[in-house]
């Protein structure tokens, strides 16, 4: 995948080579096949060029990377609360400006995953259990990465005494019809949940 002469193919490839975002080509991939929108994978790719820079700027930046995305592209944010961001991401060393400069649309991921990837583009790929599981688990796993990296901040920076922190996190899911709560893994197993009154996965079994 790519180019092998060591040129970058587009402003994605640009933007991996500046911000070292070496697996963003296979994570682009992986998401696609799961079912991701060109404007989900235009998302992903700003969030991972931003984490970058605010990680390299070494500074202290109260807030993760996709929430701070939001808040200055979100058009119902008010642009004073923009400006007031952007200030502050200035004054901790962070160039901004040109960070949104990378900053790629959602024609610049079709165009990478089409003549760069070799990845079809004219359809979406129908999710299943597997891959949705991988996914589920990536984004677990990222999130609390971002939830360490935060509290490891506000440590350095002498806004929060502790010893070493061992984050641990549980994703539940409850259903709004029927009240019941599951762990991701548990309602992924059972296929469903008890508003149809039956386990799906021991109905499949019985229907083979």
């Amino acid at each position: 995948m790519g180019d092998s002469s060591g040129h970058t193919c587009c402003k994605i490839g640009r933007d991996s080579a500046k911000y070292d975002l070496s697996e963003l080509d296979e994570d682009l991939c992986r998401r696609r096949a799961d079912g991701a929108s060109l404007r989900d994978l235009q998302g992903f790719v700003n969030e991972r060029v931003l984490e970058r820079a605010l990680a390299d700027a070494d500074a202290d930046v109260v807030g993760d990377p996709e929430n701070i995305y939001r808040l200055l592209r979100d058009e119902e944010v008010s642009s004073g609360r923009q400006a007031e961001l952007r200030s502050r991401l200035e004054r901790a060393g962070i160039d901004i400006e040109t960070v949104e400069k990378d900053f790629v649309s959602h024609q610049t991921v079709r165009d990478h995953l089409k003549e760069c990837l070799d990845v079809d583009t004219s359809r979406r790929s129908c999710i299943d259990v597997e891959r949705a599981t991988r996914n589920i688990n990536w984004a677990e796993s990222r999130s609390k990465a971002v939830i360490e990296q935060t509290l490891d901040q506000l440590r350095s920076a002498d806004r929060l005494a502790t010893d070493d922190l061992d984050v641990t996190q549980t994703v539940r899911i409850t259903c709004t019809g029927c009240g019941e709560t599951y762990r991701v893994a548990e309602l992924l197993d059972r296929g469903g949940c008890e508003c149809d009154g039956s386990d799906r996965s021991d109905r499949s079994t019985d229907e083979s």
